[in-house]
């Protein structure tokens, strides 16, 4: 619901940066699961009237944070439906993996080239959480959001991985200097999703409706 709504202190990605300060409630958060729906609920594709770029922050959010990341069957291809007028609207087949099946997801050729876009970009983030030890099992530091420009890392000893995520429908700029607590010692930020790099002096744009994964490097 976070990103269904505007800008304040209850409301919002605000939401999100209230419910991590309540971590301390926990023995372990890094062992909660987080979800963005269930068999038991509304699919999050439909939740969010299927925007795609609330989608692709969704993901992204999901993938990023402490905790085990629950991803439910579909989802990364965007299957979409309400539990009206019953539960078995969000829990239908998964369109393929049988011979006489009209369609078959599983396949490249199968998908729609938005779904194609939708699966590639679960892959990438998901394959860079497999191998990052500080999205695994790092520590969080998040800021106060700030006319809906949310920011947090995920860090350890070996790494360091920056997500910035601006709510807004304009774009906004960031300048990394606010974060030096977490950035000093670094040069250059590289995009994850689309493997290009930023350097630390510079303020770019970071476009609304948007997640940004984003790797330090020296």
């Amino acid at each position: 619901s976070a990103l269904n709504e505007g800008f304040g202190w209850g409301s919002g990605i605000t939401k999100l940066y209230n419910t991590l300060l309540q971590d301390m409630l926990y023995k372990d958060p890094m062992r909660n699961e987080i979800f963005l729906d269930n068999h038991d609920q509304d699919r999050f594709y439909s939740v969010i009237g299927e925007d795609f770029s609330k989608y692709k922050m969704g993901i992204g959010l999901l993938l990023t944070q402490r905790g085990i990341p629950q991803l439910y069957y579909g989802t990364e291809i965007l299957m979409k439906n309400f539990k009206d007028p019953s539960d078995a609207e969000v829990r239908r087949d998964f369109p393929g993996g049988w011979v006489n099946d009209p369609q078959n997801k599983f396949a490249a050729e199968g998908r729609s080239p938005q779904e194609n876009e939708a699966y590639n970009y679960v892959k990438t983030l998901a394959q860079f959480r497999m191998h990052s030890s500080a999205l695994q099992t790092g520590k969080t530091m998040q800021y106060v959001p700030e006319d809906g420009l949310y920011v947090y890392f995920r860090y350890d000893a070996n790494q360091t991985v920056m997500c910035i995520v601006n709510t807004n429908v304009a774009s906004k700029e960031i300048d990394f200097t606010k974060y030096a607590e977490r950035t000093n010692g670094f040069a250059k930020a590289n995009n994850i999703v689309s493997n290009t790099s930023t350097g630390l002096t510079e303020k770019p744009s970071v476009a609304g409706k948007t997640i940004l994964v984003l790797e330090l490097k020296k």
